[in-house]
């Protein structure tokens, strides 16, 4: 079920991590206004529209035509934290950063319908549920048999998961994903801009899980994701072999699976952990050495860079069969022309490996 109706001033200011009284101070008025606007009890007069888009940094008939949007599910709101002190002000800008990406991009997607390559079916988990055999059941469904995944963000777009990078801004969160039950609204991944091609893969993994496992929020959520993440990038049955008899420091040998199968060296000690392939003593090591080598928030090794293209596409199809102009397209995003070039232009450079997706009119 739908949250109540938010008002757009309050996920516009959100976004931006204010609260009514900092909103209040850029846009010339008092609080208790900001307040009544955005309850609905004061009238949105043209000065004080004037104040706050210029405030906002809004197109005007954002306010104007859509004074209030439809909440998403808080149930269908999944995040990656990497830490668990993340201030109610920080969780909420993060919440309201991926309403108004969803917004953005259903208005993108006007006249336009991608058509899926693989069929996306949610796979729900009981809270007892193994999430590895769910994770078996998509690589057999996805035909992706049993080895390496190559361009896992190409093929989890390709099911019509729309995966946007912006920055979020805040180390405890890596990743945000929605995909409400109306099954016209599409499945959405929000990631960080910037993480380490592993961290990345490991991340787009562990939000599929999300959407195909979760419902409702619930405290197993994150172990659950992340047991769907390991065993989706690397089959228990395929990397056992790869990784039987590790000795703790084997750390040349880890660089060269971490290049295999594209996962950091961190999961992948982790990995061999969950399959009993070292005891506890040695996990504690391989983490101690981590640490020491400093390779926790980065370590060396190459894996291929992923990069999204499923908007990149679509900003395309505006340009070149729709013939619309930049202006244009930031209208149909809901944004100022200003504020789509800087997050939606400004470093979008044509991926390399751009994995196509079918394009075609919206009915």
């Amino acid at each position: 079920m739908a949250d109540a109706a938010i008002s757009m001033i309050t996920l516009l200011r959100e976004a931006k991590g204010w609260n009514q009284t900092e909103l209040a101070r850029e846009a010339g008025v008092s609080q208790a206004v900001i307040s009544r606007l955005e309850t609905g009890a004061l009238e949105l007069t043209p000065d004080r529209r004037d104040a706050l888009v210029k405030a906002l940094d809004c197109p005007p008939e954002i306010l104007e035509e859509q004074p209030t949007v439809p909440g998403l599910a808080i149930s269908c709101l999944h995040h990656r934290r990497r830490a668990s002190t993340m201030t109610v002000r920080t969780m909420r800008r993060i919440e309201a950063l991926t309403h108004l990406t969803r917004l953005t991009m259903e208005g993108l997607l006007t006249g336009i319908a991608p058509q899926p390559q693989r069929t996306l079916v949610r796979d729900p988990i009981d809270l007892d549920g193994d999430p590895r055999e769910v994770a078996r059941r998509l690589r057999e469904r996805w035909d992706l048999g049993d080895g390496p995944i190559r361009n896992l963000v190409g093929i989890v777009e390709s099911a019509g998961i729309i995966v946007i990078e912006r920055p979020l801004s805040t180390p405890g969160q890596d990743a945000v994903s929605t995909w409400p039950g109306d099954q016209s609204r599409f499945p959405m991944m929000l990631v960080t801009k910037g993480l380490a091609p592993d961290r990345l893969r490991f991340t787009v993994a562990h939000e599929l899980g999300h959407l195909l496992m979760h419902d409702i929020p619930g405290p197993e959520q994150e172990d659950q994701a992340n047991k769907f993440a390991g065993e989706l990038l690397a089959p228990a049955d395929s990397i056992r072999p790869d990784l039987a008899g590790l000795r703790t420091g084997e750390f040349r040998r880890l660089l060269t699976l971490k290049e295999k199968w594209g996962m950091s060296i961190g999961a992948l000690i982790r990995r061999a952990y969950d399959l009993e392939i070292i005891t506890d003593r040695q996990y504690r090591e391989f983490n101690m050495r981590l640490g020491q080598m400093g390779w926790r928030n980065s370590e060396p090794g190459d894996v291929a860079v992923e990069t999204p293209s499923t908007l990149t596409q679509i900003i395309n199809a505006h340009k070149n069969i729709r013939h619309q102009s930049v202006a244009d397209i930031a209208r149909l995003a809901g944004m100022t022309e200003d504020g789509f070039r800087r997050h939606y232009l400004g470093e979008n450079p044509q991926p390399e490996n751009l994995v196509p997706i079918t394009l075609g009119a919206a009915t």
